[in-house]
């Protein structure tokens, strides 16, 4: 396998499409026992990278919907 993205260079979407191959070697008994470790430890990593990403994107979300509310001015 060539050299992997780093956690910090992948996309959500490239994340994803690695997580389900390493997940269909492993289901399938075609990744080699001498690897599983390095593969599992890979996916913990785009595990990460997902989990970060969707958090922003949810953070991010959150304050442009915010900045759509109408403020409120107190009654006096």
């Amino acid at each position: 396998m060539a050299d992997a993205p780093t956690p910090a260079e992948i996309g959500y979407a490239e994340a994803l499409v690695e997580l389900e191959t390493i997940l269909t070697e492993i289901e399938d008994d075609t990744v080699d026992v001498d690897v599983l470790a390095t593969r599992v430890k890979r996916a913990a990593e785009l595990l990460r990278v997902c989990r970060d990403r969707i958090t922003a994107a949810q953070v991010e979300v959150t304050q442009i919907v915010a900045g759509l509310e109408p403020e409120t001015t107190p009654e006096g």
